[in-house]
């Protein structure tokens, strides 16, 4: 397709590529198992459009602003999704399935503060400095994703998975952590909160 979004109001099961789209509104649009490859989206407003079952891959999404725009199954691939206010995003309703899922993106400085999104996906990521505190993510998947800086604060961690995560904080005693699982060798670092020295 060509490298500007045409003016429809929705597109379902629409491929688009290496659009160019940087700092542009997009309002009030309906994306229904759509695919974005290699598309530009820095600094564009989504101005409460909907994206249901929707792929983007290796696309840019620096610093977009989502406000009032819904997300159901979307998956992220290779994607720079960093700097997003995800709190700003329509959620109500939305509770069944894993809202979003992240494979081999950057997301650092991105926030999810008091978000209820059980079973999100964030694999072999690069996650710095993002803020999960007082956030539901039970049964989350943190598989292979460098957590450095990132703020963990009366989280709801129950059933997820941090296995082969690195550089995590995560205070036991700020945050509920039944059934996680973790490596043994990362685990050492939730001794810190407990004032346990190991030698």
């Amino acid at each position: 397709m060509e490298n500007v979004l045409p003016n429809d109001a929705a597109f379902y099961g629409v491929t688009f590529t290496d659009l160019s789209m940087e700092q542009d509104n997009i309002s009030r649009k309906t994306f229904e198992s759509c695919v974005f490859e290699s598309c530009d989206f820095t600094e564009a407003f989504f101005d409460g459009c909907t994206f249901k079952d929707c792929q983007f891959r290796k696309c840019k999404l620096t610093a977009v602003n989502v406000r009032n725009s819904s997300f159901s199954e979307v998956q992220f691939y290779e994607s720079k999704v960093l700097g997003i206010d995800w709190t700003k995003a329509y959620w109500r309703g939305l509770q069944l399935g894993a809202p979003l899922f992240f494979k081999e993106c950057l997301l650092n400085a991105s926030s999810f503060y008091g978000l209820k999104l059980s079973g999100i996906v964030i694999e072999d990521c690069r996650a710095h400095d993002v803020d999960f505190r007082e956030a539901t993510i039970s049964r989350g998947r943190f598989t292979g994703t460098d957590l450095t800086n990132s703020l963990f604060v009366n989280t709801n961690l129950t059933g997820a998975d941090f296995n082969g995560a690195t550089n995590y904080d995560i205070d036991v005693k700020k945050n509920t952590i039944k059934n996680a699982i973790f490596c043994r060798y990362e685990a050492v670092s939730l001794l810190t909160s407990l004032g346990i020295k190991l030698v």
